[in-house]
């Protein structure tokens, strides 16, 4: 049985990442023969086809699926010895790192964040993109660098670390003809038109702890996200329940005002998560810290 090397492991880690041969030989500067050569003999030295043609796709085996975070690890401490630096220089640093964000996050922590790299980072840049299903797949391969927002379901590989809590309040227009006061009463959330949004784990929060308590709104209007729910509260008379930091940022850009939830739905955590091959990278563990350090409340 003849030994793994880096050379061959990249093979791996390419066709893994790019579900494809010819994909992974163009990527690598190599044959398509000579990929798929050197891929059979990792396929006999585990003993396990590690990849199954599926339509155009080469779908990975279960062998395959955990040997990629060990293979993605062991890479990335090899590119970590070549390319090895005392410290990441934030100040002269020109690196591009990848997140994916909420909505909420691009409306909550972007700011922030641009503010915090203007005046320390000034070269380095982002490249944002949104959470998907395909997320943690994204981050074991090294396409995403780092997720920011609640993501409940990750496998095996990643860290996880929380920056604040979140939870629910009800926005509504500043001239409400019908709510003048300073709270909003159960009997008024639930008799007023409502506008919903359609936000992942928010949304099935929300509606989860209504149908536990046997209470329904009445929805006027569905959106697939927070983006344009201050705009469309504020011109009429419905209201909307939304993230507390989120209302924040509407109310200072909005003809709005902002009730405590006369019911307690349930608040979640918002994190960063990463992938284990990016643990011990020293720009990683500045990025993390500069998230933590403006972020945390």
């Amino acid at each position: 049985m003849f030994e793994l090397d880096c050379k061959l492991l990249s093979i791996f880690f390419y066709v893994y990442k790019f579900k494809s041969v010819s994909a992974a030989a163009d990527h690598l500067k190599m044959s398509q023969p000579t990929v798929s050569n050197i891929l059979n003999k990792i396929r006999q030295h585990y003993n396990d086809p590690l990849f199954l043609r599926i339509g155009n796709e080469m779908v990975p085996t279960e062998l395959s699926k955990q040997l990629f975070p060990l293979v993605s690890e062991a890479l990335s401490k090899v590119e970590i010895i070549n390319n090895f630096t005392i410290d990441f220089d934030q100040a002269i640093s020109h690196q591009q790192f990848t997140l994916a964000m909420t909505d909420v996050s691009h409306l909550v922590l972007l700011p922030k964040i641009t503010q915090y790299l203007k005046a320390n980072a000034p070269h380095v840049r982002l490249n944002v993109r949104p959470i998907t299903t395909e997320t943690s797949y994204q981050m074991a391969n090294g396409e995403i660098d780092l997720a920011l927002g609640f993501l409940p379901h990750l496998e095996n590989g990643f860290y996880q670390q929380k920056l604040f809590e979140q939870y629910y309040v009800v926005i509504a227009a500043k001239d409400h003809p019908r709510l003048t006061g300073d709270t909003i009463s159960k009997e008024q959330y639930l008799s007023e038109l409502h506008i919903d949004i359609d936000a992942g784990m928010g949304h099935y929060h929300i509606e989860n702890e209504l149908l536990n308590l046997e209470l329904k709104r009445d929805i006027l209007m569905r959106l697939p996200s927070y983006l344009g729910v201050g705009l469309v509260v504020q011109d009429t008379d419905a209201i909307a329940t939304v993230p507390y930091y989120l209302s924040e940022v509407l109310l200072s850009r909005g003809n709005l005002k902002i009730f405590e939830a006369p019911i307690a739905f349930p608040t979640y955590g918002v994190k960063q998560y990463w992938h284990m091959s990016c643990h011990h990278k020293t720009s990683h563990q500045w990025l993390r810290h500069m998230f933590h350090e403006i972020l945390v409340k």
